[in-house]
């Protein structure tokens, strides 16, 4: 290579990590150096590599001849794939690349004897001019060198040279190593060696072919070594092969091998984002898994400590920790985005729907903390597909048996931090869990308790009010009494203890509560209180006491509910009403007083909105409302952007050196605000302007007076004036109109239409790598072929809209027609929103928010408003007591060793078995229909073209 000429730095082959040049000097001789090379190949074969995991070991180096036809001499190659095959090399020869690798490939195959006249018969056919230039005792070399190499054949891989592909090249090249290793005296029996090779060079097939089959016997602790090095190699595709060839993963997984795992095999950064995550949300199972991870990186504690969390850091129970190996073994590789090892490793846990949905928690937790977006996002993918499977396997255990699969739902674990899976699903934000047909009923069971949900709604509030309905039948349970003695007992106990009855009552007497309040404000609001001012002090009092008792047992998250923040907010302003109330002897502080109870009464009021989003008919519009008036907020920061530039500039010409704040805010803010909605101001027309409203000196309670000039005429010019006025106006009504289309866009029609052509071509585009990606049908010939975005069942109901609106519409033959517009034509960039489809949205919404309520009033005394007040004092007593005379308890609870929760996980053990079944099938049933379909697609494609 030449210096001058060229850049010093060449890159040979992208495929290789080190080239090696042999030379031994000598100009002229080709192959020359053909002795030293096949010397340094055996030298470096002889090799190990010591092994870098648990356990140790060692791996051979593997060399390799690669013999394809090259513009050098036949005699040379020959004798060099001889030495090499001598020296035990093994040698891949590529078919169809010419003269030797022909002639060695043709004897290859050959199932006969080999004779010197087969070989040179093969010599003749495939190097017929450069044997008739050869004399015999040359000819003769030539078969001794090639018996000799066909003798060991076992070294020889052939491959065609057109199908050489990367991965057939890459698969011959492993086969040839390992029939090289294998068939070693040394090392041909040494299975678990051939083993570790196979998985060094990922070759699944291999291993399931040569290795494991029916003749030979593995035992589990022969596979741990290689079990750990997938683990860590993350190979999901050996780890699956192992467990399916009988490693036992629960006694693989010992405290040495998980303290492996998480010390030297766990990213720093992961951890570190761990800590975060925990010091950042008050979660228990954030906490759980920071000290299962801890607990086994505790020997290298010295070297990770960065926080006084660290140093205080204790774990009283290790045991709970380190009772479940296989969840910790699935956290560690969740904790790493390990997608595809993961999902091996949570087909063998126990719980599968806990561990799906509790993975789902910790992926999108360690997602909001991670600074990586890639990262961040990579998480947030694996968190969904989790709760897709948690979705799909609770579906396949509900349509197998409601009972059992129920029983799923409140089954609790302490390797996911004693929570069960519906608290995981709702901290994980897992709506489509929540929603899903099989959680609602549940939800609904524990809604109504004992009473039949046959029962209607009215006859239930009908018996609240004449109770001896209860006993009469008027109310179906959906139990019977075992006692019949005890029967109409039974029938009260069971009907006032139900959820919905105690919802029930509480929103009967919290309308009566709000009608008292109002009989107050309006009619009976005097300087000393009466009896109904009374009344009304004592049952803000109960509730006063109840969200006391809320805020004891949430802790911290009482106020992360925005309802709680506002039932807190309207009980100090009624204590800050009753302060000034009191003081009657003030009417200054009696009348504020009476102020702060009216702006209390609309907070009361409003709360009335959250007790109603449990009704399936209010609730999703509930939620559609917020959502719509949290979409305001945006708009409404255009509105005052344009406002105050108007108000600012209106009172500068209008009026100087104002000094009022309160007049400044009429003048800048409010007087443009009545302005938006059609009140013309009255001060910006000269010949109209009325001095009579206004004051000069500014200690009268009215406006400013417009400066004047020498004529003692208002000096301010209209010109300026009224059409600023106009324009507001007319551009604060084109806001409001589009904040109307735009809101009722996003409620009920989507993004609407949009022209261009760039959108189309962009939404061509998107679904043109849908039916590329998944094979669905897409009703457009490919990007830049034409035609509108309408799918599936959406495009037979446009068609009579399209045809209104002048648009045409693509068929299924993939028709193109786009009709002509005055503006160009209307396109179709995506999928419009219906009605339909933002009520399924916010009915899901809804689903998710009614589990809230659900367990809030399951969670309460079943004692009726106001006198649970009394429950209240009880308890508060009992407290007391027991904190006076408590008794420590030791004693750990017992996690999955309950015979129940044994029969109920070895039931969904079995529902496991039949989902990953259906999963499988699916797929190959798709990969089938997917190569069908590209097929048509290029069918098609080139007829377009």
């Amino acid at each position: 290579m030449d210096d001058f000429t060229r850049d010093p730095l060449y890159i040979l082959d992208n495929n290789h990590t080190h080239l090696l040049l042999v030379d031994n000097g000598c100009h002229g001789h080709p192959t020359i150096e053909a002795k030293l090379r096949s010397q340094l190949e055996k030298y470096i074969s002889e090799r190990t590599s010591p092994g870098r995991y648990l356990g140790g070991g060692v791996l051979d180096v593997g060399a390799l001849q690669w013999q394809l036809q090259r513009p050098l001499p036949v005699a040379k190659w020959c004798m060099a794939i001889n030495t090499a095959v001598k020296s035990k090399i093994p040698c891949v020869v590529v078919e169809g690349s010419g003269q030797v690798a022909d002639v060695i490939a043709s004897l290859v195959e050959l199932e006969d004897a080999l004779t010197s006249s087969m070989v040179k018969e093969k010599l003749v056919r495939f190097l017929p001019r450069t044997v008739s230039r050869l004399p015999e005792e040359e000819i003769e070399n030539w078969i001794k060198w090639l018996k000799e190499i066909l003798e060991s054949s076992h070294l020889l891989t052939v491959i065609k040279m057109e199908e050489a592909g990367d991965e057939i090249v890459s698969n011959a090249i492993s086969f040839a190593l390992y029939k090289a290793f294998s068939t070693n005296e040394q090392d041909k029996d040494n299975w678990n060696g051939q083993l570790k090779l196979l998985l060094e060079w990922n070759q699944l097939d291999l291993a399931s072919d040569e290795i494991f089959t029916n003749d030979r016997r593995w035992e589990s602790a022969d596979l741990q070594e290689v079990m750990f090095t997938a683990l860590v190699k993350d190979r999901p595709r050996f780890v699956r092969l192992f467990l399916e060839n009988g490693l036992n993963l629960q006694k693989f997984l010992t405290d040495e091998v998980l303290s492996e795992l998480f010390s030297n095999h766990f990213s720093t950064l992961v951890y570190r984002n761990l800590q975060i995550a925990k010091n950042s949300y008050n979660d228990a199972l954030l906490t759980f898994v920071w000290k299962l991870v801890a607990n086994f990186r505790r020997s290298f504690w010295k070297e990770e400590r960065s926080s006084r969390d660290d140093l205080d850091v204790e774990i009283h129970d290790a045991s709970s920790i380190t009772r479940h190996p296989l969840q910790a073994l699935f956290i560690w590789a969740i904790l790493q985005n390990k997608k595809e090892l993961s999902k091996v490793i949570w087909e063998q846990t126990r719980g599968c729907t806990l561990a799906a949905l509790g993975a789902s928690k910790l992926l999108k937790t360690l997602a909001k903390v991670k600074n990586d977006i890639n990262a961040a996002g990579e998480s947030e993918e694996l968190a969904n597909e989790y709760e897709t499977r948690a979705v799909e396997l609770f579906t396949e255990c509900y349509s197998s048996d409601e009972d059992l699969a129920e029983q799923l739902l409140v089954y609790s674990c302490e390797a996911w931090g004693g929570s069960n899976c519906l608290e995981l699903a709702v901290e994980a934000t897992d709506q489509h869990f929540i929603a899903q047909p099989g959680v609602q009923n549940f939800l609904s069971k524990q809604w109504y308790g004992e009473i039949s949900r046959d029962t209607k709604n009215w006859k239930i509030i009908l018996c609240l009010f004449i109770i001896p309905l209860v006993g009469c039948g008027f109310v179906s349970f959906r139990k019977k009494p075992i006692d019949k003695h005890k029967k109409l007992l039974w029938y009260y106990v069971a009907f006032f203890t139900s959820p919905f009855v105690v919802f029930s009552w509480n929103v009967v007497f919290y309308i009566a509560f709000l009608l008292l309040f109002a009989f107050v404000l309006l009619m009976d609001f005097h300087s000393v209180p009466h009896t109904p001012e009374l009344v009304l002090y004592a049952l803000v009092f109960v509730l006063f006491c109840d969200e006391v008792r809320q805020w004891y047992m949430n802790g911290v998250n009482y106020f992360t509910d925005l309802w709680n923040v506002m039932d807190t907010l309207g009980l100090f302003y009624f204590i800050a009403g009753i302060v000034f109330r009191l003081h009657s002897s003030n009417k200054s502080s009696l009348y504020c007083g009476r102020v702060i109870f009216c702006l209390d009464y609309i907070i009361f009021t409003l709360r009335l909105i959250h007790i109603f989003t449990v009704s399936r008919n209010l609730g999703p519009k509930i939620i559609m409302l917020q959502r719509m008036l949290i979409d305001v907020f945006f708009f409404l920061f255009l509105f005052a952007v344009w406002m105050v530039a108007f108000g600012v500039a209106r009172q500068g010409i209008l009026r100087q050196n104002e000094q009022r704040w309160r007049w400044i805010f009429r003048s800048v803010i409010y007087e443009p605000y009545l302005a938006m909605f059609g009140q013309v101001p009255s001060d910006v027309d000269g010949t109209t302007y009325d001095f009579a409203h206004c004051t000069f000196t500014g200690n009268e309670s009215k406006p400013l007076c417009v400066e004047l000039d020498e004529h003692n005429l208002p000096r301010f010019p209209e010109w300026v004036t009224i059409p600023l006025v106009c324009i507001y106006m007319l551009s604060t009504n084109i806001l409001l109109v589009n904040l109307l289309v735009a809101m009722f866009g996003v409620v009920l029609g989507g993004p609407g239409l949009s022209r261009g052509a760039d959108e189309a071509m962009t939404c061509e585009a998107e679904l043109w790598k849908m039916e590329k990606d998944t094979g669905a049908e897409a009703h457009f010939p490919g990007p830049g072929l034409g035609g509108e975005c309408v799918t599936g069942e959406a495009q037979s109901r446009s068609v009579r809209g399209s045809q209104a609106l002048g648009v045409g519409w693509m068929s299924r033959k993939r028709q193109r027609t786009v009709a002509l517009h005055p503006s160009g034509p209307l396109w179709f960039p995506k999928p419009c929103y219906t009605v339909g489809t933002v009520q399924e949205n916010n009915d899901q919404v809804w689903k998710f928010q009614r589990y809230f309520l659900v367990q809030e009033y399951c969670s309460r005394l079943n004692i009726p408003f106001p006198f649970v007040v009394f429950a209240y004092f009880y308890m508060v007593v009992k407290k007391v007591f027991k904190c006076c005379c408590k008794e420590k308890n030791t004693e750990s609870s017992a996690c999955c060793f309950k015979n129940e929760d044994n029969d109920t996980l070895a039931w969904e053990g079995v529902m496991k078995e039949n989902y990953l079944v259906k999963i499988n099938t699916k797929a190959n049933d798709n990969s089938e229909e997917m190569r069908h379909r590209f097929r048509q697609l290029d069918t098609k494609v080139w007829l377009y073209l």
